[in-house]
């Protein structure tokens, strides 16, 4: 719903029963590829709660050109988990598989079998993190104060910033952008950037671009398509966290959650233009 201008996102209440929550998620009519995305937005904190800032091909599914969901790939501007001070910027893509990251790749796009390749994880030494905000769990509806999150993707390289200074010349191109300083004790930077060459999760599904689309994608497939922006507050987290559905633990450990909102001030969108048209 809005209020006063703005979108709001809200934890609104306990599902009939207690076992699940009733939260938000929005999903953008216009797709866009390559471009300046710029979110201000207040974003909830603690409780468990799970707000994410994202992208997906074509609908709610993440059925894109390269097939059905990881195959079309997924951008992950923010997502942050109860009580942490960072957000975690990721990109997730897949490539079809007779069942799991193990077997022979197969030309399905994705369906019944795949394997997801993804930036996420301890293996990449919490490379995906960028400092925020330190979380004060002690009020009602812990939240963050408002920031600007900043993606620019371009061909080949994302990058995401928190509240950088943009730089800006006469006729309105962006020619530079500052990331900001974080505090000595924070431990992660304000930014996260992924370059293809450079991240082998990307270059992992590069063999099933190029060998099972008879149209051959651009290098950078599947972030070579148009997505559509994402919006969702949504409770629990990663494996082995709380609040799962039908757990009682949505109205014990998680229940304070009810309540809690994202704020979206305001969202622009700059995207790149297509040098081939007249």
């Amino acid at each position: 719903f809005s209020r006063d201008g703005k979108l709001v996102l809200k934890v609104a209440s306990h599902c009939e029963g207690g076992g699940c929550l009733n939260s938000g998620r929005v999903m953008s009519k216009d797709s866009f590829k390559y471009g300046l995305f710029t979110f201000s937005a207040k974003v909830p904190k603690c409780n468990y709660i799970w707000p994410a800032i994202w992208l997906l091909p074509n609908n709610t599914h993440g059925e894109g050109t390269y097939g059905r969901w990881p195959c079309s790939g997924e951008i992950d501007v923010l997502e942050t988990v109860h009580d942490g001070a960072c957000g975690a910027f990721n990109l997730v893509a897949g490539y079809g598989s007779a069942g799991g990251c193990g077997a022979e790749m197969m030309c399905n796009k994705c369906v019944p079998g795949y394997c997801t390749s993804t930036t996420m994880g301890q293996s990449h030494n919490n490379a995906d993190l960028y400092y925020i905000e330190d979380a004060d769990c002690n009020a009602e509806h812990p939240t963050w104060e408002e920031h600007r999150f900043v993606l620019n993707w371009q061909p080949d390289e994302l990058t995401t910033w928190v509240d950088p200074y943009l730089t800006w010349d006469e006729e309105g191109h962006l020619v530079g952008v500052t990331p900001k300083a974080s505090p000595p004790t924070a431990g992660f930077p304000t930014w996260r950037t992924y370059k293809r060459e450079t991240t082998p999760t990307w270059k992992a599904v590069g063999d099933f671009m190029q060998t099972c689309f008879e149209e051959k994608p651009a290098p950078d497939a599947p972030f070579d398509d148009r997505f559509k922006i994402v919006l969702n507050i949504a409770v629990g987290g990663y494996g082995g966290a709380p609040c799962r559905w039908g757990s009682n633990e949505c109205q014990t450990t998680c229940g304070k959650a009810v309540g809690s909102e994202m704020i979206m001030a305001d969202i622009s969108v700059w995207e790149l233009a297509d040098k081939g048209k007249a």
